[in-house]
């Protein structure tokens, strides 16, 4: 008994050793997938109330141009405000070099000394060169696009038909944990993203509010920016918190105002983060906060930067399936997800017809 217990401890280790070797080789491939599917799950309720009036065709038409539009629309917004930070921030390099001179004056003469060849080559100029090369690959960005709206597309013809051939092809017991744990996923990352828009866009506004009573330059740009960052776990709100202190120090001179406004705004993300979220969202999207921390680093060693955003859904995806059966409920307990008592597989509804709203 012990040593089949271990066979399959050691056999399960090394399944999920080669799912995350596979993640990461296939990149390239998983990554616009796995972003189209994710999509398709916020939709679908629009396109199964649109479906049942103008037709599939039309449906699939407006659904997706509701989804583009959303998309573009966050995007130049986020862009809009990125350029203005960035036009202020490179028009005053010289004023950052010299700072940074300052700086290291100051910590010589306080016995700090950084290290010499750093010292001497350290150009502001060359870090805002590599900055904006980061920002200007968008011919990477667009052919990703493409290909996640040709997924997209394709994915809203293509679920009432895969929804058929789980039922055709798959065994009963197979066929329920399949739609079980599909209507699952979805309907959880819906509330995962409108309590995440929630609590974003207070976010948001929160800063907006802070730095225009505090004077702080570019209010209203610094609110997009941690509306768009508070999206990503753990990593988002705190690059929303350390640049507006950064570039408050930089331009207002006064470190204990920067050191006040940090810690204004990391009050602000933790209320956000530690009580509203779980306000808003109950039990029904409880992970250990372990469990997203490691999901959330995994995930970005893995995608990089994507990975940081997915990481999460991810690990509900996961707790989503394990949910549907009793053998694999033992996995929610180590995730700290909730679950509902079932017997082996819950029975679920048709992906193809109406969901009641989450």
């Amino acid at each position: 008994m012990a040593q089949a217990f271990s066979a399959r401890t050691s056999l399960t280790i090394l399944a999920v050793a080669a799912l995350l070797w596979s993640a990461y080789v296939g990149e390239a491939f998983l990554t616009p997938l796995s972003l189209a599917l994710f999509l398709v799950a916020l939709v679908w309720p629009v396109q199964i109330v649109l479906q049942a009036r103008i037709g599939r065709a039309f449906a699939v038409i407006v659904t997706f141009s509701i989804l583009l539009a959303a998309i573009v629309g966050l995007s130049t917004t986020a862009l809009w405000a990125l350029e203005n930070i960035w036009r202020t921030i490179s028009g005053n390099a010289e004023r950052y070099q010299s700072l940074y001179r300052s700086m290291a004056m100051w910590l010589e003469n306080h016995g700090v000394v950084l290290p010499g060849l750093w010292a001497e080559t350290f150009d502001i100029n060359w870090m805002l060169r590599l900055a904006q090369q980061f920002l200007s690959r968008t011919g990477q960005t667009m052919s990703f696009w493409a290909i996640v709206i040709a997924y997209v597309v394709t994915a809203l013809f293509e679920v009432p038909h895969f929804a058929r051939s789980i039922d055709r092809y798959s065994s009963p017991r197979a066929a329920a944990l399949i739609r079980g744990g599909t209507v699952a996923t979805a309907r959880k990352l819906r509330l995962y993203m409108a309590v995440r828009a929630a609590v974003s866009l207070a976010t948001g506004c929160m800063i907006t509010v802070i730095a225009l009573i505090v004077g702080l330059p570019l209010a209203f740009e610094w609110g997009i920016v941690g509306f768009v960052l508070n999206f990503i776990p753990f990593i988002g709100p705190l690059i929303a918190t350390l640049l507006p202190a950064a570039f408050a120090l930089v331009h207002l001179g006064d470190p204990s105002f920067a050191v006040l406004l940090f810690v204004g705004l990391t009050i602000l993300q933790f209320i956000g983060g530690n009580y509203l979220e779980p306000k808003i969202s109950g039990n029904a999207l409880r992970l250990s906060p372990f469990i997203v921390l490691v999901a959330v680093f995994l995930w970005t060693f893995i995608w990089g930067i994507y990975g940081t955003f997915i990481g999460v859904p991810i690990m509900i995806a996961i707790a989503c399936f394990a949910e549907q059966t009793s053998g694999s409920r033992w996995l929610l307990g180590l995730m700290g997800a909730a679950a509902d008592p079932i017997d082996d597989v819950q029975d679920v509804r048709s992906v193809d017809q109406p969901e009641p709203p989450a």
